[in-house]
């Protein structure tokens, strides 16, 4: 088996052994909205819109709920093609993994999201749960996303929680995925 290989089927492993031992109490708490406050009001001409239904995990930080795309509001996950290194060098694919960690969230659950902007683009943006966590600090709190300091500071003990377990993306080396955009527009244009 080849070392690649190798460290792909130890990521998968420990991807389940982290899904198995759950999020801590607080962090839980963060989650249902308990140790958090509200964080998201409605934006000037883009009313709260409730959307419900199965979800496909699309990226680390995207679901598609019946076709309709949804960021999770607050937080950035690895992008396409970004690498990171676990904790013995070995490259992964860590926007594979972090999908893989949302799939396993939403997976034959109903998710219900609360749509509370848009950008400039128009994509939605809003805060998505399941069973009343939100996934969101899930994925920041389990170490596959970060919170989006700039937008929200809501996920920040969340995120120290997980950086001072090692979990997740925390266990190794990643770049922050607006790092390596903003990396990757430079290298471009150079």
């Amino acid at each position: 088996m080849t070392s690649r290989r190798c460290s792909e089927r130890i990521a998968v492993v420990a991807l389940a052994f982290v899904l198995a031992l759950g999020v801590p109490a607080y962090a839980l708490g963060q989650a249902t909205g308990q140790g958090a406050g509200k964080t998201k009001g409605k934006v000037a001409g883009t009313p709260n819109v409730e959307v419900k239904g199965k979800a496909i995990a699309m990226e680390g930080d995207l679901l598609s709920i019946d076709g309709t795309p949804i960021r999770l509001m607050g937080i950035d996950a690895p992008d396409p093609g970004q690498k990171c290194r676990n904790r013995y060098g070995h490259e992964l694919d860590c926007f594979k993994i972090a999908t893989a960690v949302l799939a396993a969230m939403v997976k034959d659950e109903e998710v219900a999201c609360t749509v509370s902007e848009k950008d400039r683009t128009g994509e939605k943006k809003g805060e998505c749960r399941v069973r009343g966590v939100d996934l969101g600090a899930m994925m920041v709190s389990r170490g596959w996303a970060f919170h989006y300091a700039s937008l929200s500071a809501v996920y920040q003990k969340g995120e120290a929680y997980a950086q001072s377990k090692r979990m997740g993306l925390w266990a190794g080396q990643v770049e922050k995925p607006w790092q390596w955009r903003s990396r990757q527009l430079r290298e471009k244009t150079h």
